[in-house]
């Protein structure tokens, strides 16, 4: 039977940032899916009026129903926000494991970190700021997520991302403030295994964030990647992340 593998992409990016880790999950013989998030393949400008008022919710639905057209239960797997969102996911339908790469913390877990508040205050200063988009800047992207790559090559990578919801942000950053509780996840509904991985030099996410999520599951794992940023499934911390993923992978069951 089909082997599905959902990977949820994050923070203004868009399905084809799996471009390489996928490649590593086919040729592991998986039917690998890399949505693109409600309305995050626009250009920067153009979405952003779309994307500033998304709730976590709204792209927790899209993916619930994509799941849906499944032939089976998916390995599900996210990036970042992406993290969080992959979590969201999981504790509303049939899976088989769950992957959660420098996720963004949440509801519950402490998510007031030095170098978090430093690339993230400046959108909360603002008027009204759940209502604002959120956009890429260079130090949050280079500076907090993407230290180990080339300035080239980083470069490259930030003229392909696009804006980011304010409401997201202001639910992930504020659950106590959120009546609708969308950062709020049912860890006891998730009993498959959980593995949460993160870069010991990641800046964007603080590295305690995975170790505490890993905590929340009762078969959850946690893999620190030594001398990784938040690009744990990119350039050189690729293949390292992905032998955590071979081991972690002897404890799924898949469907048959």
């Amino acid at each position: 039977m089909t082997q599905n593998v959902l990977l949820i992409h994050g923070t203004w990016c868009n399905g084809d940032s799996w471009a390489p880790a996928r490649a590593q999950f086919e040729s592991r013989g998986m039917t690998v899916h890399t949505p693109t998030l409600r309305h995050h393949e626009l250009p920067l400008l153009e979405g952003s009026p779309f994307i500033a008022g998304l709730s976590l919710t709204d792209y927790v639905d899209d993916l619930v129903a994509l799941t849906g057209t499944f032939d089976t239960p998916p390995l599900i797997a996210g990036l970042s926000m992406g993290g969080l969102i992959a979590q969201l996911v999981a504790a509303r339908v049939e899976n088989v494991g769950l992957i959660a790469a420098a996720p963004a913390p949440a509801a519950g877990i402490f998510n007031l970190y030095p170098s978090m508040l430093r690339l993230f205050y400046g959108h909360f200063l603002q008027l009204r700021p759940r209502a604002k988009p959120l956009y890429p800047t260079w130090e949050r992207f280079y500076w907090g997520a993407a230290g180990n790559m080339s300035e080239r090559d980083a470069r490259v990578m930030f003229e392909t991302l696009v804006t980011e919801s304010g409401r997201a942000y202001f639910e992930m950053g504020f659950p106590w403030l959120d009546r609708q509780h969308a950062a709020r996840v049912d860890f006891d509904r998730v009993n498959t295994p959980v593995l949460t991985v993160s870069g010991t030099r990641d800046r964007i996410v603080a590295p305690r964030v995975a170790r505490v999520t890993a905590s929340k599951y009762a078969n959850g794992t946690f893999v620190s990647i030594p001398g990784a940023d938040h690009m744990v499934f990119d350039g050189t911390a690729l293949p390292v992340t992905m032998r955590a993923v071979d081991k972690w992978l002897e404890t799924v069951r898949w469907s048959r």
